[in-house]
């Protein structure tokens, strides 16, 4: 494909190393070498190595370390009966140096001009995913990334985004902060729903958006906390409003707190409150397509907690929405 980098066999070897006894999951997912359509596998795991979209939104850099350092992690995972790499194609990574290395000296419009082009690529990949009848796990970068993958639908889809922020900012020029926004307006989302989002940290401009629209709903993480809200009922809440058969999950990894990303929050979800809230969402959800983002590693013990989180994430994902699980 023309804007993948795909990885060989021996590639692989940079991420992970196999050990005599055992088998790990860099030695048993598929290659998409042939296109991914040809591949066997269920689901498609996509890199998008960028944090343009973050900076373009005055936010953290790093968000293009995080596919790499999920690779390390996810790849050093155990094949076993809990999970094989025979149901999983590494795609590849969007191929994006040249974009980040005009970003170093971009202005802020420049970077917006940047995310465009970014746009174009990303939904070229995952189109092709959604047509070979595969679902997409779309890893790294930052959240900008959820318009093209929306995007790829040939008709508009509902999206569940465990999110601080709603990233429903005005039409000012792409950058991470108002995906939504423009998925939105081009008619792409049905019913959007924010979990967990931080009432500090949302404009009265956003607030005001789900006042005005019925397609959109939250339930604020303030809410959780002060109500002692069960995870049941953050269930059936969601599903009060989301209830398209057709639907995506959105995972920023701001959500996490102490998670190094592009938005820093000592206050959020635990690694363990994903872990649950996922298994929750897949027993009511057949998700159409996974994405997380906005992890944002700067150093080797960044990239060991976010890579190692955002594999636990992606393997328990895979687990509870396989054709084949149970």
């Amino acid at each position: 494909m023309k804007y993948l980098k795909q990885y060989t066999a021996a590639d692989l070897l940079d991420f992970f190393t196999p050990r005599e006894g055992e088998v790990k999951l860099g030695q048993t997912v598929n290659l998409a070498l042939e296109g991914i359509a040809q591949a066997e596998g269920e689901f498609v795991l996509i890199g998008i190595p960028e944090d343009i979209g973050p900076r373009a939104n005055f936010g953290n850099i790093g968000a293009y370390n995080a596919w790499e350092a999920f690779l390390c992690k996810f790849l050093s995972m155990q094949s076993n009966e809990f999970l094989s790499g025979e149901n999983i194609i590494l795609g590849g990574a969007i191929k994006l140096d040249d974009l980040q290395l005009k970003a170093h000296k971009a202005s802020i419009s420049e970077l917006r001009i940047l995310i465009e082009m970014i746009d174009l690529r990303v939904q070229a990949v995952v189109e092709e995913i959604i047509e070979s009848g595969k679902t997409p796990i779309v890893i790294g970068g930052g959240h900008n990334n959820c318009y093209p993958i929306i995007n790829s639908f040939d008709s508009a889809i509902d999206v569940l985004n465990i999110d601080p922020h709603a990233d429903l900012r005005e039409l000012e020029g792409r950058h991470s902060g108002n995906g939504f926004s423009y998925a939105l307006e081009n008619n792409q989302i049905d019913k959007y729903f924010v979990l967990g989002l931080h009432e500090e940290y949302n404009s009265e401009f956003i607030l005001n958006k789900f006042k005005e629209n019925k397609k959109l709903q939250f339930l604020s993480f303030n809410q959780i906390i002060q109500e002692s809200l069960s995870e049941e009922t953050l269930i059936k809440t969601v599903k009060s409003h989301l209830n398209k058969e057709k639907i995506g999950l959105e995972l920023d990894m701001d959500s996490v707190k102490n998670m190094p990303v592009s938005a820093f929050t000592p206050v959020g979800f635990s690694e363990e409150e994903i872990r649950k809230l996922l298994f929750s969402l897949s027993n009511q959800y057949k998700f159409h397509y996974f994405h997380l983002c906005e992890g944002a590693p700067t150093n080797e013990l960044e990239k060991n907690i976010v890579g190692k989180t955002i594999a636990y994430f992606v393997s328990d994902f895979i687990k509870l929405n396989s054709k084949f699980s149970g």
